[in-house]
């Protein structure tokens, strides 16, 4: 009896990951980009969508987390005002302790960086934000670490950021 129990328990834990897997694949399969991620990080589900860590399963990934989405707007506002509406709202929620704003031409053109400190529930978390457009449409780039592993992972982060290409 305690070894049908066991099994069953095996089974259901292996089919909850194994969906979970499926389920984050299909997700990464939906996006009009591909990101190449380091060998150590893995993929997650993150706010209704995929997000990657280098931190171990049964760690709190939001600890140390890239994100990259399209953002779904029914209206679009001219780029430059919808990037400092952005950060006006992330501010009036996290009060940043320290933060700069910097306009850059890279790869995707002109994008938006969005460098900042917060503490949030007594930890503090430092963020790379970079906005920027693909024909027309509106992305947003993020990297957010718990203070001390920010600069521990930051290359590898930045490393997904330049690995973008768009389908």
């Amino acid at each position: 009896m305690k070894k049908s129990i066991l099994l069953l328990f095996v089974l259901a834990f292996l089919s909850c990951t194994s969906t979970k897997t499926v389920e984050t694949q299909n997700w990464i399969n939906s996006q009009n980009f591909t990101i190449i991620k380091p060998s150590n990080w893995r993929s997650v589900k993150h706010h209704g969508y995929v997000g990657y860590t280098p931190l171990k399963n049964g760690t709190n990934f939001y600890n140390n987390v890239v994100s990259v989405f399209q953002f779904q707007l029914k209206d679009k506002p001219e780029f430059k005002k919808f990037v400092f509406d952005q950060i006006k709202k992330s501010n009036e929620v996290l009060n940043p302790t320290s933060q700069v704003v910097l306009i850059e031409n890279n790869h995707f053109g002109e994008a938006y960086v969005h460098k900042y400190e917060s503490t949030w529930n007594g930890i503090k978390y430092k963020k790379y934000v970079m906005n920027f457009q693909y024909k027309g449409e509106y992305y947003n780039y993020t990297y957010s670490s718990i203070l001390e592993k920010y600069d521990k992972h930051f290359k590898e982060a930045i490393s997904i950021l330049n690995s973008i290409k768009f389908k």
